[in-house]
């Protein structure tokens, strides 16, 4: 890993840089992938659209207080939760949806303090009428990150105390879901090992294990919550100086999951997907790998003595920084890996970041790639599902949208949602100030953006939510004239008519509709009441 990966100067050839196995530097496969941008979706009559780019929030737009109304195509608002903000994740179960807010920021350096701090549950029955129901404030649930998960098979939600995503209180809580809009608390304990540090994290998926990644100590646990309310720590791993994810090696397992299906007769449970931080130097320039990972961790699965965790293969790129969460699905018979970058090929200072990846003929914001993932040893690059704010063509109009006191991740992706990982046909992806975009994926040689929801900004844009992350803690400082989307999303079925669930750090939680119902009649997606076999 000692080897520095550089960039071709081409866009378009900017993403091969790939590695297969573990050490080896080499090409994608034969099949040409697509590259992208997507083309901007045609929207409905009375779709309130952008001005600017597929996926910009143009100056204009933010200066004369447009942004303080959402912007939508295809996609209308049917329900909303305000409360006082959302974070970084929705999660779901049944009819139930569960709201992170930021409970570590509220009440400290002028962040105003939450009324409902922790995890908000809000009964969602009615598609109109999202209605709270209780928050959970205990320590793992107050001051989580991106560890907390919902594992359907059990009805269990499971969450650990992360304090700004570094975690120095090794505090885990598990929930009984069974009656989802009242969740009781089966455990919530310290564990004893010190080096404990949260920072993400996912249910395995037959619910018997808890997994969690630290950011700061390169390492991953393994908790056995098969008694759940005796929750014990199973594996403390600390990644080996030869292999991907160890400090030696300058990377960072950032976010996990966990196969739920066989994939290439691995069965599920028995593969850990890791979005890997690489070593950058400047735009399309790595000490080492930034991108995927895949571990073998059946060893723990099958609760051997002393498991190990071994690599199977590794697949880089250049044109994106801090990779982020994997999600399995199946698209026409064929695994795929969605996972893409949290910030641009310049890195996570905006706007001297987006300016720097332009300069270099790189994407100035992170997005999702599809990897076909049918030969484990050998994944290979299917498509980049890039947008127009994304696109290296379009950074004389966009590369100064982004200031210094917006935050670090621009118009970058976040979470991204299949619709059915079974039989995959749609995709929607958090893309922070770029809001919410739904893909059309059941051609991975042809994606299509066919839908866009991107939440208002703050009505005065000295108003702070202490629920989300627009503060001091996260860099951003008034005015606040934007908002920012992170959190996976929940495609809904109900009486035929498909619905999308999603937050926004302003508006809080909606309920959307697909406006062109003939639009996604035509895809002929395979209804799940919601996403039950969804990774996280």
């Amino acid at each position: 890993m000692t080897g520095v990966f550089r960039t071709v100067r081409s866009f378009s050839l900017a993403l091969i840089c790939v590695l297969s196995g573990t050490a080896v530097p080499g090409f994608a496969r034969a099949r040409t992938p697509f590259l992208g941008p997507v083309a901007k979706p045609t929207c409905q009559p009375g779709d309130r659209i952008e001005s600017g780019v597929d996926g910009e929030l143009t100056q204009a737009e933010r200066a004369s207080g447009a942004s303080t109304r959402p912007y939508n195509c295809n996609l209308a608002i049917v329900g909303e939760y305000a409360g006082q903000g959302a974070g970084h994740q929705l999660m779901w179960y049944g009819h139930c949806a569960y709201v992170t807010t930021e409970g570590y920021e509220a009440g400290q350096k002028g962040v105003p303090p939450l009324r409902h701090p922790g995890i908000q549950v809000l009964d969602v029955s009615r598609q109109s009428n999202p209605r709270y129901i209780t928050h959970l404030d205990d320590p793992a649930s107050l001051y989580d990150w991106e560890d907390g998960a919902v594992n359907s098979r059990r009805a269990l939600l499971g969450s650990a105390e992360s304090w700004m995503g570094e975690g120095p209180q090794p505090a885990v809580s598990f929930y009984d879901l069974a009656d989802c809009a009242h969740p009781k608390l089966l455990a919530s304990i310290q564990l004893p090992d010190a080096n404990f540090s949260a920072h993400a994290g996912n249910f395995a998926y037959d619910g018997r294990t808890y997994w969690v990644a630290s950011f700061t100590r390169h390492r991953i646990y393994a908790i056995d919550v098969t008694d759940l309310r005796h929750p014990k720590e199973i594996l403390d791993w600390a990644f080996p100086d030869n292999e991907p994810g160890s400090a030696a090696s300058h990377q960072i397992c950032h976010r996990i999951s966990l196969n739920q299906f066989t994939v290439d007769g691995h069965p599920p449970d028995t593969l850990l997907f890791c979005g890997m931080v690489g070593d950058r130097v400047h735009p399309g320039v790595y000490r080492s790998g930034n991108g995927l990972v895949i571990y073998d961790v059946s060893q723990v699965q099958e609760r051997r003595p002393h498991p190990t965790i071994k690599v199977i293969s590794s697949f880089y790129w250049v044109n994106g920084y801090v990779g982020i969460q994997p999600d399995l699905a199946f698209i026409r018979g064929i695994p795929y890996v969605g996972v893409g970058d949290e910030c641009g090929s310049g890195g996570c200072r905006y706007p001297s970041g987006a300016i720097a990846a332009c300069r270099a003929h790189l994407a100035p914001n992170g997005f999702e790639r599809l990897i076909d993932i049918s030969t484990l040893r050998k994944p290979k690059l299917a498509a980049q599902l890039t947008l127009g704010v994304d696109d290296p063509a379009n950074c004389a109009r966009t590369e100064h949208d982004i200031t210094a006191t917006m935050g670090g991740y621009g118009y970058s992706l976040h979470d991204c949602t299949f619709d059915n990982p079974l039989d995959a046909k749609l995709l929607a992806c958090s893309s922070h100030q770029a809001g919410v975009r739904v893909f059309d994926v059941h051609d991975p040689s042809h994606p299509r953006e066919i839908a866009y929801f991107v939440g208002p900004a703050p009505p005065v844009p000295t108003e702070i939510d202490p629920g989300s992350l627009l503060n001091v803690f996260q860099h951003v400082a008034p005015p606040i004239n934007f908002a920012w989307s992170k959190a996976h999303s929940r495609f809904v079925w109900r009486h035929g008519q498909l619905y999308l669930w999603v937050t926004s750090s302003h508006g809080g939680f909606y309920t959307l509709k697909f406006e062109n119902q003939a639009q996604i009649s035509r895809l002929g997606p395979i209804p799940t009441p919601g996403n039950e076999d969804y990774q996280d």
